[in-house]
């Protein structure tokens, strides 16, 4: 629906009003009814315009609702955004923490490492003189028993035992066969045991220390890899909520402006509607003042019909919409409709409601082509009507019409959506439901 423009509209009505002053000056009192119908005509328009524009408003009153929704849905995932943001930004600081802990716990592990390197570097000097304390022994032993077997041959042959090799895993057994041959020298083998044990005291310590110092380093390098991997995906993480900040606060940013576009269009379309209304309401003054003028006058009054309805039905088609309330084709929203729809085929005849003078013969606005027709006074009432849609008029203002003389032909112009005839009925001055006039 086209968008309405509130200052063409007040000056079309304003050079409406002075042309039907200036009518009025120069024709007389002849003239006041048919200015009365013009008025009439601007009253029907101007109350079409108000309903269109009503809807105008509830769907701008819409878009904004739907601009504020979208508005407050993108804060909300800003605000997500930005706690998973801050939830990212504190595992990456965790993950620096623990790796700043790995850290200091690799060079605790690299020190004891180096303890235990040095431990096993005394170990390793305590077995070589071990070593060198057995061979010491060893011979010191042996020397005994060439003494001995001088002194006591029948001992000669034990001497062999000694004979050969000398290593530490036989020295056992050789140490116990020394012991029984040599009881004269215990004091020597005793030295010889202990200087085994030393030995492989020496060399166990040296070995758990080096197990120990490996392990370290393994479980050390081992964290030092987790860490990394850690906080590469923790690095990630962080650039992927600065990416998704980014996008909810463009998209923050083009809601809150749509919600401002929409506020700024619903307060058009609202201080239209202020205008329009001050409008109707002067131009409903007018018709007041004028039918009271009529009154005055003493415009003769007509007998209603005495058989048949009040007034001619204008077509002969259906009802498509009636007076009051409705939801209209076009604007999809609920309005108030001025008139009654008849529906028939296009080209069919319009037929005037009763005797009277054409009082406006043309276009008008969503009305399309229009003709108003004042029927004076009837029943003690003053009645006009008005014929909207036509795809031809066919009569002239200021022209007398009888009843169910054809005045135009149905059509679809001005704001429709099909063939039919938006029927006007207005009683001293007032639009009203024209239906029960023509049942």
């Amino acid at each position: 629906m086209a968008q309405h423009q509130p200052t063409s509209h007040r000056l079309a009505g304003l050079r409406v009003l002075a042309i039907g002053l200036l009518s009025v000056a120069l024709l007389g009192t002849s003239s006041l009814a048919a200015y009365a119908d013009d008025l009439g005509a601007q009253e029907s328009a101007k109350k079409d315009q108000i309903a269109a524009n009503a809807v105008t408003i509830q769907k701008r009153q819409n878009a904004l609702n739907q601009a504020a929704d979208a508005l407050k849905a993108s804060q909300n995932a800003l605000a997500s955004a930005k706690t998973d943001l801050a939830n990212k930004q504190k595992a990456a600081s965790d993950a620096k923490a623990e790796d700043d802990t790995m850290a200091a716990n690799l060079v605790v592990a690299e020190q004891v490492l180096a303890d235990r390197q040095d431990e096993l570097k005394v170990a390793e000097d305590a077995v070589t003189k071990g070593l060198a304390a057995i061979a010491a022994q060893r011979d010191q032993i042996g020397l005994i028993a060439q003494t001995t077997a001088q002194q006591n041959t029948t001992l000669l042959s034990l001497a062999m035992l000694l004979s050969g090799g000398f290593d530490t895993a036989s020295i056992n057994n050789q140490v116990q066969w020394a012991t029984t041959v040599f009881t004269a020298n215990e004091d020597a083998m005793q030295q010889l045991q202990t200087a085994q044990v030393q030995l492989q005291a020496a060399q166990d310590a040296a070995q758990k220390a080096k197990d120990a110092a490996d392990a370290a380093a393994t479980e050390v390098a081992n964290q030092k890899a987790a860490t990394a991997a850690h906080l590469v995906v923790t690095q990630q993480a962080q650039a992927d909520a600065d990416a998704a900040e980014k996008n909810v606060a463009s998209k923050v940013s083009a809601n809150q402006k749509a919600t401002t576009d929409a506020q700024a269009a619903l307060k058009q379309s609202q201080d239209e509607q202020a205008q329009y209304e001050a409008d109707l309401a002067e131009i409903q003054k007018q018709i007041q003042a004028q039918y009271d003028k009529d009154k005055q006058d003493g415009i003769p009054d007509q007998a209603p019909p005495s058989t048949g309805t009040f007034f001619q039905r204008p077509v002969p088609g259906p009802v498509t919409a009636t007076f009051g309330w409705r939801k209209p084709p076009i604007a999809g929203a609920s309005s108030y409709h001025q008139g009654v729809d008849f529906a028939s085929p296009c080209g069919t005849p319009i037929l005037a409601s009763a005797d009277g003078t054409v009082t406006y013969a043309g276009w008008n606005g969503s009305l399309g082509n229009y003709v108003a027709i004042n029927h004076g006074q009837i029943g003690g009432n003053y009645y006009s009507t008005g014929y909207g849609h036509q795809a031809r008029v066919a009569v002239s203002v200021g022209q007398h019409v009888s009843r169910a003389q054809v005045v135009g032909y149905e059509g679809t112009t001005g704001v429709s959506t099909g063939c039919h005839v938006h029927y006007n009925v207005f009683k001293n001055g007032t639009l009203i439901n024209g239906l029960p006039l023509v049942s």
